[in-house]
């Protein structure tokens, strides 16, 4: 049986999961690294904030196959972050620091199928969270 990218996804996310401390501390570090114009929008506590992207991810893992729930929670999430500052351009920092989190805390158990896939979901659904955001 072929794994699909929803399963890649599911099977990296439940690793990443149980060291989630370690994986929101190494996301921000990623983040900031990669596009110092993040931080600022980053005003409170960041292990609060770290907890808040592991349920907000692991909400996105739990419901990869239900769109009409996904969607419309994504969307209402990125319009919030628009009154936070947060810009179109920096959605693709995030999924860079996302991608690069998991493949530095997996290691080889982070193939680049699970990297693709990983890709693939986040650009679909970054995609529509900016269309929701920042209508033309």
């Amino acid at each position: 049986m072929l794994e699909t990218d929803h399963d890649r996804i599911r099977r990296t996310w439940a690793q990443a999961a149980s060291i989630s401390e370690e994986m929101s501390r190494v996301f921000y570090g990623n983040l900031f690294r990669l596009d110092p114009t993040t931080k600022p929008l980053f005003v409170g506590d960041l292990r609060l904030q770290g907890r808040k992207l592991v349920q907000t991810l692991g909400f996105i893992v739990d419901n990869l196959e239900e769109p009409n729930k996904l969607l419309p929670a994504a969307s209402a999430l990125a319009i919030r972050h628009v009154d936070y500052g947060v810009e179109a351009n920096q959605y693709a920092s995030v999924g860079a620091a996302l991608i690069k989190t998991l493949s530095q805390l997996l290691g080889d158990r982070f193939s680049k199928e699970d990297e693709e896939a990983w890709a693939v979901v986040y650009g679909g659904l970054s995609d529509a969270m900016i269309k929701a955001a920042y209508p033309e």
